[in-house]
């Protein structure tokens, strides 16, 4: 069977640096933990939250205090309230969702630093008026016909949200004719023209939500959060994700007692995959963690991660102590997830001084291998895998994949990918986000657009899932005032939203939109949508347009310019929604790297070649610096050898690589880690394979 026997002087061992782990604790010595892909990182998570709790649980009651732990995603967060069970005194959390439910009663002090943020988006539109060329006419006017053109735009926001999407020539005749009277050279050029208008409409709805929230006025007395919208709407008072950390980070750092708040109320902060963590995030532990010193508070603060599994630019790495001094440090050398076979591979691709070994006397018995070929190739390779190692839904095959394109052809979304690709903001360096903001299985990182289609898919899948809860499809309490057979017919009327196309599903929501005298159904598609302006089809097109280009041809209008989206077919965006939620049911899974960080496979199938995305040459330039003295200092080797290394400690008991390009220059290092090269060819016996 394998991996079930454990040697009990390892085990000793083992324990040492969970010993140590607890002494910090009872210390309030503010610790980092790090170990390797496998360790049980989560396993000595969980075993210092229950030591902690066993020898403080009283007392954290009779002082009302909790244990915060916080991890990088909800899956991570529900893997750990799992494997804990009920407590009492634990509080289990993504950052996001702790961080809010720390600060969101501080509501004077956040409609500071709400109006404070206010102001400086509207100080960074007036800096683009006054000096960017695009504006240079505007600039020309005196003060009066500025706001003379402005009270006429404003008097026909309707007609010209309307007309936005047209070809530059109708849109012309669809502003008002006072605007060719008096105004004909802003209007001359129809994208610079619909710039301006966008920013002073944008500088109206900051500057009224600054006059709603002095004046105290309803719905502006507090700033919201919402996890499901990844996008700032300060006029309505929601902040973003990445706003909420900012005014975290500001809460803490300027007011004293809001330190204080944290750390009497949560004297054990225990920190998983510290290395994907953002560094304001760290910031902000650092501000605590030296507060605490100071007054002579107790307060822990544990980190649990790996530095060599950073593969997020966002993620703090291997700065984790520039940003937080004077941590203590406790490794760990076990591995309790995979096959020697496996093991060795690993530690020879991380080539650092974490070396591990298996916890289990018994777990020989893994087996790896390396192939390579082209990418004629990859179809059979993956076949010949799931073959021989008889791959069902049960116990699927998991194959990885360095291109995204890849996983998106075989996962049955490459329209979806190929669209996003194609769009202007993921043109050269905007290149980089498209993993996270296409891909991601996370939500809060998907863009714009992305999130609009998730919300969409969402609606579109729970209505049809006969045993899904209401309170799941509606994230409102509005269906509660509202009587059964309406609701069943609310239910009926958004089954029957549907189309080929995304455009076809667009037109059948806003035409019904259009006639619908629901309000619940209205404000489910409000919701859903979330536009700035009204909800409208064209503003949703116009949403698209501008969140996936900068700059487009003003003579095609707007449904051209976004046509390849808009004629993806609905069924696409399902296998992309179901990709995303990885509730895909098939005996072969694919994956990109990144997105299988912290999970684990039986079987597992790497396509390999020189480059990774539009990181040319990323894996060549590893191979071909491995084992040299001065491979640390390159971030391209570094890079390179984290990604690959968190890809090959997924694997549980069976890998195999296909190199898809050619490796003569690599071929020795290559080697070197992976043991021999096969050529694949289709006559392969499963048993040599």
């Amino acid at each position: 069977m394998g991996l079930s026997e454990i040697n009990n002087e390892d085990l000793d061992n083992e324990k040492l640096s969970l010993e140590k782990l607890f002494q910090c604790s009872d210390d309030f010595d503010s610790v980092v933990f790090n170990s390797g892909a496998g360790s049980g990182k989560t396993y000595a998570l969980v075993k210092s939250l229950k030591y902690v709790i066993t020898h403080n649980r009283e007392n954290l009651k009779i002082h009302n205090q909790k244990i915060a732990c916080i991890t990088y995603t909800n899956v991570a967060a529900e893997n750990i309230r799992q494997q804990l069970g009920a407590s009492d005194v634990v509080e289990v959390s993504t950052i996001h969702e702790r961080i809010w439910h720390i600060i969101c009663d501080q509501k004077t002090a956040l409609l500071s630093l709400h109006i404070e943020k206010l102001k400086r988006e509207i100080a960074y539109i007036d800096n683009q008026l006054q000096n960017k060329s695009d504006f240079e006419k505007y600039r020309a006017l005196d003060e009066e016909s500025k706001e003379q053109f402005f009270e006429i735009m404003y008097a026909n926001k309707r007609e010209y949200n309307k007309a936005y999407n047209l070809r530059a020539a109708e849109f012309k005749t669809a502003m008002p004719q006072e605007i060719h009277l008096q105004f004909a050279g802003l209007i001359s050029n129809v994208s610079k023209f619909k710039g301006l208008v966008d920013k002073l409409f944008k500088k109206k709805r900051y500057l009224d939500c600054m006059n709603n929230i002095e004046s105290g006025k309803k719905g502006y007395r507090e700033v919201t959060y919402d996890a499901m919208y990844n996008r700032d709407r300060l006029d309505k008072m929601r902040i973003s994700h990445d706003t909420l950390l900012e005014y975290g980070y500001e809460l803490v750092e300027k007011y004293p007692r809001m330190r204080q708040l944290i750390i009497d109320r949560y004297p054990y902060i225990l920190i998983d995959e510290y290395q994907d963590t953002a560094d304001i995030v760290v910031k902000i532990m650092n501000l605590l963690d030296k507060y605490a010193k100071k007054i002579h508070h107790e307060l822990f603060i544990a980190y649990f991660g790996d530095s060599v599994q950073n593969i997020y630019d966002t993620g703090v790495g291997k700065k984790l102590n520039d940003l937080h001094s004077d941590l203590s440090s406790v490794s760990k050398i076990y591995n309790r997830r995979s096959y020697t076979e496996v093991i060795n591979v690993a530690n020879k691709v991380r080539n650092d001084e974490i070396i591990q070994k298996s916890i289990y006397s018994d777990s020989s018995g893994g087996s790896v291998k390396l192939y390579y070929g082209n990418a004629k190739n990859v179809n059979n390779f993956i076949n010949k895998c799931a073959k021989k190692w008889k791959a069902q839904e049960e116990t699927p095959l998991h194959c990885l994949f360095a291109t995204n394109q890849m996983v998106a052809e075989y996962s049955g979304f490459l329209k979806v990918y190929e669209v996003f690709k194609n769009a202007e903001v993921y043109q050269g360096i905007g290149y980089k986000q498209l993993n996270s903001e296409l891909l991601s299985h996370d939500t809060i990182h998907l863009g714009k657009a992305q999130a609009l289609l998730y919300r969409l898919m969402k609606l579109y899948t729970e209505v049809r899932e006969p045993k899904q809860p209401l309170r799941r499809i509606f994230t409102t309490n509005e269906y509660r005032n509202i009587s059964f057979a309406n609701l069943k017919a609310l239910v009926s009327l958004l089954q029957s939203l549907d189309g080929n196309t995304l455009d076809d599903l667009l037109s059948v929501i806003f035409n019904q939109y259009s006639i619908s005298e629901d309000k619940t159904y209205k404000f489910i598609i409000e919701k859903i949508f979330d536009m700035d302006e009204e909800t409208s089809y064209d503003s949703v097109l116009k949403y698209f347009l501008t969140s996936l280009y900068k700059s487009w041809d003003e003579a095609i209008e707007t449904k051209v310019v976004i046509s390849d989206l808009l004629n993806i077919k609905v069924e696409e965006l399902l296998n992309w929604f179901h990709y995303i939620n990885r509730d895909e049911k098939k005996s072969i899974c694919y994956h990109t790297f990144h997105s299988t960080k912290g999970l684990e496979y039986e079987n597992v199938v790497i396509i390999l070649g020189k480059d990774f995305g539009v990181d040319r040459g990323l894996f060549e330039i590893y191979f071909k610096s491995y084992g040299k003295a001065d491979a640390g200092n390159s971030l391209k080797y570094e890079k390179g050898r984290n990604i690959l290394y968190v890809a090959v400690t997924r694997t549980i008991k069976n890998l195999r690589i296909l190199y898809i390009d050619n490796l003569e220059e690599i071929k020795n290092n290559i080697e070197n880690v992976f043991g021999k090269a096969y050529e694949f060819s289709d006559n392969i016996t499963d048993e040599s394979f």
